[in-house]
């Protein structure tokens, strides 16, 4: 069988019925790059196709295995990573010609080289700091020496459609790259928590002292029940404010007119009316990728407290705030995770951390004046600026401002951390990586000395 255009049309509807999708623009490549180069033999044909469609692991899976079903062809050595060589690689640096051509051979040891360079002398990392894989990955990315390999691919002398099959590889060697970092990333978080076992990891620590990102799954189910309670609990102890805030003060004049009613006798004390206002407490959890799990828990002590009392407003933040306190009140508490399945609604720009852009929006949709903010964050800014004009509109605006940080204070103030920025500003900066902690924050919370009556 040859792959003609009317057998590719077929194979094409075959796919379709079988719920797969071969994308038009992979499709138009595939026949331009089949005429330019005149291949005929099937294999070839078919291995190219293959190449064409997107590489995670379960669509290549698939097309795999369609493919072995119409055509009866199996490629069992074909790697959904490889490269296809274009005739312009033979006219620059054999580096990168080599390095392509060994992926394809199945030898990824410049790889694994590549990747252990760039942890060990492109970036500073603790790996014992409770960061998620992702954080320290795009640390490496924004090097310099990251960049420069993969800007290889665009110093080329190239024809526009040699092109199209050069950013298909840039963007395979990207993803491979990647992949293997990530796994180097984890050899050495495997091989530093090992080391800490003894003592920060101890078999018979209690629960309520377990770090939340190294809780099992068990007993973070546990975990997050516990801070699902807190979080009522602070609820239920800032509307009790509210209520005894409400009952006024002395109305003496009115009070002694009716004591000389009763010959002068204080029988009846009356207060003057006070208006009830509305609570004025406004919670923000950062969910950026170096919050890690510790943002579950943010948004889980959000829902607890949302749900208990309406006027409390909830934000999440990346690089851009966005309201969530109509979800959390529209959700079970079992559905709290689906909140991170929609992680890519709350990015604004690039995905990365700004406090800066994100408070600026905060003081724009907060229309609260003179209330409590309480902050869920690290204060870890992707090395953007945070001004001090921002610092002084948020003492402006809040009475109070309470910050949570989830990562051990050893590590405040280092690498891209910024919270010597508002602890001046803070009524209270607290390190709460437990629940343990967590209560005792809860705990010594008085909200008669810090909220306004």
């Amino acid at each position: 069988m040859n792959l003609t255009t009317s057998e590719l049309a077929k194979f094409s509807n075959f796919c379709r019925d079988n719920n797969f999708h071969i994308p038009i623009e992979s499709t138009e490549i595939f026949l331009k790059y089949r005429t330019s180069k005149r291949i005929s033999s099937l294999e070839e044909n078919l291995k190219y196709l293959f190449y064409l469609v997107p590489k995670d692991k379960e669509t290549q899976n698939t097309f795999r295995n369609l493919i072995y079903r119409y055509f009866n062809f199996s490629f069992e050595n074909s790697n959904h990573e490889a490269f296809h060589i274009i005739k312009e690689y033979f006219d620059i640096d054999d580096y990168l010609l080599n390095t392509l051509n060994e992926i394809n051979n199945g030898n990824l040891s410049e790889l694994d080289r590549m990747s252990i360079d760039l942890i060990s002398n492109d970036i500073v990392a603790d790996f014992t700091r409770p960061v998620s894989d992702l954080y320290w990955l795009n640390q490496i990315k924004k090097t310099e020496s990251y960049q420069n390999f993969l800007n290889m691919f665009d110093n080329l002398q190239i024809s526009n459609f040699s092109q199209l099959t050069n950013q298909l590889n840039k963007k395979s060697m990207e993803k491979l790259l990647d992949t293997t970092i990530l796994e180097k990333i984890r050899d050495e978080r495997n091989k530093q928590k090992t080391a800490y076992e003894p003592s920060e990891l101890e078999p018979r620590r209690e629960l309520n002292e377990t770090d939340f990102l190294f809780a099992s799954q068990e007993e973070r189910k546990l975990l997050l029940e516990q801070t699902y309670q807190l979080g009522n609990k602070l609820a239920v102890k800032y509307k009790r404010f509210t209520k005894e805030a409400s009952k006024g003060r002395l109305f003496f004049r009115k009070t002694i007119r009716k004591s000389l009613e009763s010959g002068g006798v204080l029988e009846k004390i009356i207060l003057k009316p006070k208006l009830r206002h509305k609570p004025k407490l406004t919670i923000v959890c950062d969910i950026s990728g170096s919050m890690a799990l510790n943002s579950l828990f943010g948004v889980t002590l959000l829902y607890g407290m949302v749900s208990k009392f309406s006027s409390i407003k909830a934000f999440v933040f990346i690089d851009g705030i966005t309201e969530i306190s109509k979800t959390l009140r529209t959700i079970k508490k079992n559905e709290i995770e689906t909140i991170f399945s929609r992680w890519s609604e709350f990015v604004k720009s690039d995905g990365h951390s700004d406090y800066q852009k994100s408070f600026e929006e905060l003081l724009e949709s907060d229309r609260v004046k003179k209330g409590t903010l309480i902050v869920i964050g690290d204060a870890r800014n992707n090395y953007r600026n945070i001004s001090q004009q921002l610092i002084s509109n948020l003492a402006d605006k809040y009475q109070k401002i309470f910050w949570i940080n989830p990562e051990q204070k050893k590590y405040w103030n280092t690498g891209d951390s910024q919270m010597n920025k508002f602890e001046p500003i803070n009524s209270r900066t607290v390190e709460v990586r437990n629940y343990k902690q967590l209560k005792q924050f809860v705990k010594d919370l008085d909200f008669k000395k810090v909220l306004p009556s």
